[in-house]
């Protein structure tokens, strides 16, 4: 019985998950067009749980707008909570790029946050 060893179809282009920021679509778009034809499923499950991170920290950061400082419990002046829980996600975005290999420039945590900040702000 023959097995049928032919190579899958080639896909042009890798479409993006909805409702991701313009930072984390950048981010996927740069990835993709790099490294699209080698991902493996694991690293292309990394990236899409990366963007959606990083959506995440750009939708907390619009919240947080210039209420950097709010009213606690107690009416004390605090830091806004959104801030750190910001930091946190992307944090978690840079590891998953890192643990997934696809930052070749991902030779330490700093490294990896050096290149998403590279993406975030690129545009700007």
């Amino acid at each position: 019985m023959a097995e049928n060893l032919e190579e899958p179809a080639r896909v042009d282009s890798i479409e993006p998950p909805a409702g991701l920021s313009a930072d984390a679509l950048d981010l996927f778009e740069d990835v993709t067009d790099e490294q699209g034809d080698r991902l493996t499923a694991s690293q292309f499950a990394s990236l899409v749980q990366a963007c959606r991170l990083i959506t995440l920290a750009d939708r907390a950061e619009e919240q947080i707008g210039d209420r950097w400082i709010i009213d606690g419990y107690r009416g004390q002046p605090i830091a806004n909570p959104l801030i750190s829980d910001a930091r946190m996600v992307r944090a978690s975005a840079v590891q998953a790029l890192k643990s997934a290999g696809l930052d070749s420039r991902a030779g330490s945590a700093s490294a990896a946050g050096a290149a998403l900040v590279g993406h975030r702000w690129r545009r700007r």
